[in-house]
Order: structure tokens, then sequence, then C-alpha cells
């Protein structure tokens, strides 16, 4: 019995490894994202796009093993809410590793290096690894008051994609057909990043849950 609790134990333990190991792999992701973005590096672009699928196949191995987990072991409440919160945090990492996908084809779409449009991705991509960074730490170290900054963090990455696509607006309306084309790109690339904020919210709050047993909303 000790044996198959050790056992049970260590399986979690290699679960939550395996999402920690999957947010660094996105952490690198975007880090990456944002080198590509200052100097349209479209190699860099290209490997991104490429390791989606990594991404991908991590988030599957990690429900496998969650369900799996939940089949052979009938967990109780506390360690049910360790794998659901594996497998609803893993989701959210993979769609915020799709917006990276998302940004790197516009990148390679971009005919020129136009300074404002890149300028302003880059203030958001910034702002996103910040929160990101902390989300992830937060996750590590069971913190919830670092994943209710990172809720704030959220809205103040909000307020500044809004202030950004006022301006681009702007730059569009008094620009040539190709430079507005490129704003409204632009614009949606902001739109990814503002997405892929809102999905470390929704991390926050399964940190949470995963601590006290609270759903709470903080988006």
């Amino acid at each position: 019995m000790i044996d198959n609790r050790q056992h049970f134990i260590d399986d979690l333990r290699i679960l939550n490894e395996k999402v920690q190991h999957m947010g660094s792999e996105i952490l690198e992701t975007y880090k990456d994202l944002l080198i590509t973005c200052n100097k349209r590096d479209l190699v860099m672009a290209a490997r991104i796009i490429e390791k989606d699928k990594l991404i991908n196949e991590m988030e599957i191995s990690i429900n496998v093993d969650a369900y799996l987990l939940i089949a052979k072991q009938c967990p109780v409440a506390t360690d049910l809410r360790r794998i659901i919160t594996a497998l609803k945090i893993s989701n959210e990492l993979e769609r915020i590793g799709d917006y990276a996908v998302n940004i790197s084809k516009y990148i390679i779409k971009t005919q020129n290096e136009n300074g404002p449009f890149v300028e302003s991705i880059s203030k958001l991509i910034n702002h996103f690894l910040k929160m990101f960074t902390d989300i992830m730490l937060s996750f590590a170290n069971r913190d919830i008051e670092l994943a209710l900054n990172v809720a704030e963090q959220d809205s103040e990455l909000d307020a500044q994609y809004s202030t950004e696509v006022k301006q681009l607006i702007k730059i569009g309306r008094t620009s040539t057909d190709a430079e507005a084309e490129e704003a409204i790109r632009a614009i949606i690339i902001l739109k990814q990043i503002e997405r892929a904020g809102d999905h470390v919210t929704n991390i926050a709050e399964n940190i949470v849950y995963l601590v006290n047993g609270k759903r709470v909303e903080l988006n």
C-alpha cells in the first residue's frame, strides 16, 4: 500500500515537472519571438512554427499521463486538483504557443521592416514575457500572491494593447495602402499577444484553485 502511494506521488511529481518543462519551452519560444520580431529573422520564425509540434506533443503526453493517473488511482480531492490543474494549465500553455506561431507567420508575411509596427509588437511581447515568467514561478512555488499580481499585470497589458492599437490606427489612416495593410496586420498580432495574456490569467486562476480549492474569476 505504501509502495503504491509512493509510486503515485512520484507520478504526480513527474506530471508537475512536465508542465514546468512545457512552460520553459514556451518561455524560450517567446524570447526567440522577440528577437525574431526585432531583427525580422525569418529563419528563427520558421523554427518557432516548427517547434509548435513539440509543444503539442508535450501537451498530449501530459494529458495521457493525467488521465491514466485518474483511471488507475482514483485520487482523493487534493491529488485530483493537482491532476486537473496540470491538464488545464497544459491546455492554456498550448494555446499560448499557438499565438507565437501566428506572430511568426505575420513576420514571415511582412514585406518591409516597419519600425513603428515592430516597436508596438515588441513592447507587448516584453510585457508578456514578464507575466509569463512570473506565472510559471507562481506555479512552481504554489504562490497565490504572485498569481494575483500576474492578473493585475494582464490589466496593464490590456491598457497597453489599447494604446498601441489606437496609434496604429492613426498611422493606417494617414499612410499608403501598403503601410495601412501592414498596420492592420500588426493590430491583429497585437491582439494575439493580448489573448496570450488572457490565458496567463487563466493559469493564475488555476493556481489559486490548486492551492486552496476555490474557483476565482480574475479575467
